[in-house]
């Protein structure tokens, strides 16, 4: 009896006690069995019982609020279907594209240059002027309309017009048989060496048979497309020849043509790789291609006569020499033809390329065939030999799509910053050669007079160069570039000559 008294009295002082702690909304349920009192000395039989089934009630409520805590949330069975539904649309809704899409780019070319000329190359073209001027200072806007649809949208505020149009154009992507189809102001299918971007130049400029003989940015439409494997490239356009800035080569600049006459092309182009190592991205491989075009001149109210022009500067200039004279270029055209009147002409190549580890080379033939109203067919031609080594061990990437060699990426950048301070590196050194020929000389050739614009004299002959040259790459998105150049001249005019020119570039990109 003493015992159960005892064990009433301790059971009713925690009884109290956790009355006490229980919130007001607790003590509210309870109304219809109150608590006994602390000051009772005891309980009856029921009241203890009652009590009893009350604290292993919520001792229980208590073990499963704590188990649940660790345990997941389980959804009945029959909520399976729902529960799918809900995922697609919260997947659907995070991985919607909200369109069009834009992103900004741009990169700028400050170069610098000094000439030596020798007595005869003087009197031939004149005090050649030293310079230093920004060559290249653009800006692009690239991204999709859709998820099929890109666009291209670059202006180019160092170069005629300030801004010029540069890559101006959209494309549809995946279509059957076509693969991609692009329209607007865009470089043509034709050589290796025009559809280098010029961010991946080795050499500051592009070689001398690129300058006379390609049309490269032209207002048309293009198809382009690569094999499964990334094996095979091919691309073909349609393009305005034009008679805008009187001269169907170059770029046009303000991406405007005209003329009734005439003033059409096509070109095409295929490539192969014999060879390409995936694991290294294109570290090893060997590439082989040719291009084609053919275009018919036009002619103006200005010039009634169709013709065809080519000229040729050497491999470095400072401002723009599609300008007409209106930008800062004091470079002179070392060969011109003269303007011939001629129909049409037949322009192609062949290029070989091969890259093993850190050596690469990339060598292209070109031949232009003009035929001439009135007179017999005259044929000039040109090729060029460039090759690199990285002294640090990198190698050029290469894209499949288009055929070319890509970006470069230093294995360590030569500044920068790390957990522990300033970190120093070697960036990427490469070493750089090149040779270039150009033939602009054939005893068939009868330039015309010229009816409006700077009346060219013509100074045919032919003109090989030579480049060695060192790339020093802090980082993916800036170089500095050093390059001397020899030219060895040879015009019908003056005979021979020679010129030395001695240029740097500091270049950056983002």
């Amino acid at each position: 009896m003493l015992t159960r008294l005892i064990g009433r009295k301790t059971l009713a002082a925690c009884a109290g006690l956790l009355a006490l702690s229980m919130s007001s909304a607790a003590r509210a349920q309870d109304d219809a069995a109150p608590m006994p009192s602390l000051a009772s000395p005891e309980i009856g039989s029921s009241a203890y019982d009652a009590l009893l089934d009350r604290l292993q009630a919520t001792e229980a409520r208590v073990q499963q609020l704590e188990a649940d805590k660790q345990s997941p949330v389980v959804w009945p069975a029959g909520d399976e279907e729902i529960i799918k539904r809900l995922t697609r649309v919260e997947q659907t809704v995070k991985s919607e594209k909200k369109f069009p899409t834009a992103r900004l780019t741009g990169f700028a070319h400050l170069d610098g240059g000094w000439h030596n000329q020798d007595l005869v190359n003087r009197a031939n073209l004149g005090d050649i002027q030293d310079g230093l001027g920004f060559r290249r200072a653009r800006l692009q806007a690239v991204g999709n309309l859709t998820d099929d649809v890109k666009y291209s949208l670059e202006m180019d505020f160092a170069t005629a017009g300030r801004p010029s149009f540069m890559d101006v154009w959209a494309e549809q992507t995946n279509l059957p048989l076509l693969g991609n189809l692009r329209i607007g102001h865009f470089r043509q299918a034709t050589t290796m060496d025009a559809l280098t971007s010029v961010r991946q130049l080795e050499f500051l400029e592009r070689s001398t048979p690129f300058q006379a003989f390609d049309p490269f940015r032209r207002l048309g439409i293009m198809a382009y497309d690569k094999s499964d494997d990334g094996m095979w490239s091919w691309a073909y356009s349609g393009y305005k020849t034009g008679a805008f800035n009187n001269a169907p080569l170059g770029d046009t600049r303000f991406a405007t043509d005209y003329g009734d006459n005439g003033g059409y092309s096509f070109a095409t182009r295929l490539t192969h790789l014999l060879y390409y190592d995936k694991c290294t991205d294109g570290g090893y491989l060997l590439h082989i291609g040719g291009h084609y075009n053919y275009s018919r001149t036009t002619a103006s109210l200005n010039n009634p006569v169709p013709f065809y022009q080519s000229t040729v500067i050497p491999e470095f200039f400072i401002g723009d020499p599609a300008g007409g004279g209106l930008t800062a270029n004091d470079e002179p055209a070392f060969l011109n033809t003269g303007r011939l009147a001629a129909r049409d002409f037949h322009f192609f190549g062949f290029q070989l390329a091969a890259q093993d580890g850190p050596a690469h080379i990339q060598a292209e033939y070109m031949g232009t065939s003009v035929n001439q109203i009135g007179n017999r067919a005259v044929y000039y031609d040109g090729a060029y030999v460039q090759a690199g080594y990285f002294l640090t061990g990198e190698h050029r990437t290469y894209n499949q799509m288009f055929g070319v060699f890509d970006k470069v990426t230093p294995y360590e950048n030569f500044f920068g910053s790390g957990r522990r301070g300033h970190l120093c590196g070697l960036g990427a050194w490469e070493v750089t050669g090149r040779w270039s020929y150009v033939n602009l000389q054939d005893s068939d050739a009868v330039a015309i007079a010229v009816a409006a614009g700077p009346p060219p004299t013509p100074n045919a002959g032919r003109m090989h160069e030579t480049t060695v040259g060192v790339n020093w790459y802090w980082n993916p998105n800036t170089k500095l570039q050093l390059c001397w150049m020899h030219c060895f001249l040879d015009t019908v005019n003056f005979g021979d000559s020679d010129c030395d020119i001695f240029a740097g570039r500091f270049a950056f990109e983002f």
